[in-house]
């Protein structure tokens, strides 16, 4: 479906929406308090848009109690820590706003 966000609340979310996850997808590691989260936010739900559906993108509230394993696993180094995974395996990452980045990663996993 397109413009649907996997939202990740807990472990199994993760595994199944994440790590299991036949499509490549984009996790956005990031937290409600977080300024550059705010602003990256955007950017990477309109680069899902135009995706057309090739790929996925979740999002991980780093405050959540149940996800502290997962977040401290890879958003340990600050926020906002985006991942691509592609068959549960890391395929690259980012760390910060950074807008070039986002669609360098869009557009590897679009290739995937």
């Amino acid at each position: 479906m397109q413009g649907h966000i996997l939202t990740i609340k807990t472990e199994n979310d993760w595994k199944q929406l994440v790590l299991q996850n036949q499509k490549p997808v984009i996790v956005d590691f990031y937290a409600d308090w977080c300024g550059p989260c705010k602003v990256l936010k955007p950017k990477l739900h309109n680069l899902h848009e135009q995706s057309q559906g090739k790929w996925e993108l979740a999002v991980v509230n780093v405050d959540i109690e149940e996800l502290q394993k997962i977040s401290s696993q890879y958003a340990s180094k600050g926020i906002p820590a985006v991942y691509l995974f592609h068959k549960g395996e890391k395929v690259s990452d980012f760390l910060g706003n950074n807008e070039a980045k986002a669609k360098e990663m869009a557009t590897k996993a679009a290739s995937l």
